[in-house]
């Protein structure tokens, strides 16, 4: 083909002296010039840069909001199959506890049937039943601690067993409450489908004698701090290597395993590893099971 054939060099004058059937493919041609596909070309490039950009601050714009651990607000139970070797890992439920396919909950002293999936979500209660023995269900909140301490205080020194139902919550107030445990004698108990999850086995650490139901629910995972004011990186990786420190230094003196706590350094914080009965006795995270 000549020149005049090329979409640059259509011009008036040479479809004018073009037979008509030329004519029509020169001027349908004639569309398609290169600066005509450098500006489709540029606008489809435009709309897709938008799309991404749109769907790319759509995912930074979700992880923001993302409720942090202990801030999610499902309160339902979660049916889960229950730890085995090699297979231990399961959500962190902050306001709820898991459950088997079949089994009831826990059976907490003063309760006369199982406490309500509601209460686990709530700050941490204490209830008195027969023979010294007391159900601690809840979250461990900022000042739980104090509330332990009150609650001791009041019964007149005839504690003998603190039943734990708790998703966790504040590692500095689970600290103390296990340290308090200790100095009193008294003894720790998660029975048979209870939850004492993220920092109630610290809680849990602190008994004179320890009691794990078989079916129990007792998982760890890596310590999560927040500050009402952002930091940089550094500074929340620095607090946590503190604050695991501590746990660490608290469960040694507490006769634990310190293999315990690796397993919670390995674990997300989205996550728990939920101990099996024979970790659990193997760990020394648990005296006794039953």
């Amino acid at each position: 083909m000549n020149g005049s054939s090329t979409p640059e060099n259509v011009t008036p004058d040479a479809l004018a002296g073009a037979a008509p059937a030329e004519q029509n493919s020169q001027r349908r041609y004639a569309w398609f010039t290169e600066s005509f596909v450098l500006k489709y070309a540029f606008r489809a490039l435009l709309v897709g840069t938008v799309i991404f950009l749109a769907l790319d601050f759509k995912d930074i714009y979700e992880e923001a909001n993302a409720p942090l651990p202990g801030k999610v607000t499902e309160r339902r139970p979660i049916t889960m199959e229950p730890p085995k070797r090699q297979d231990h890992l399961r959500p962190y439920l902050p306001l709820t506890n898991p459950v088997r396919r079949k089994g009831a909950g826990p059976k907490m002293p003063g309760y006369a049937k199982p406490p309500k999936d509601e209460i686990t979500g709530e700050r941490m209660s204490f209830l008195r039943g027969p023979k010294g023995a007391v159900s601690a269900i809840g979250r461990i909140e900022v000042g739980t601690a104090d509330d332990l301490a009150q609650f001791i205080k009041g019964q007149a020194g005839e504690i003998k067993t603190l039943h734990l139902h708790s998703p966790g919550g504040s590692v500095e107030d689970a600290l103390q409450m296990s340290k308090l445990l200790r100095s009193e004698g008294i003894d720790t108990v998660v029975p048979d489908n209870g939850y004492c999850a993220s920092s109630c086995p610290i809680v849990f650490s602190g008994g004179k004698t320890r009691l794990a139901g078989k079916r129990a629910w007792i998982g760890v995972h890596q310590v999560f701090t927040a500050t009402a004011t952002p930091g940089s990186l550094n500074d929340g990786m620095a607090q946590g290597q503190t604050v695991s420190a501590r746990v660490q230094d608290h469960l040694s003196t507490m006769g634990v395993d310190l293999r315990v706590w690796v397993k919670a350094m390995q674990t997300p914080s989205e996550k728990l590893y939920i101990f099996t009965a024979d970790e659990l006795k193997e760990f020394k995270l648990a005296t006794r099971i039953k």
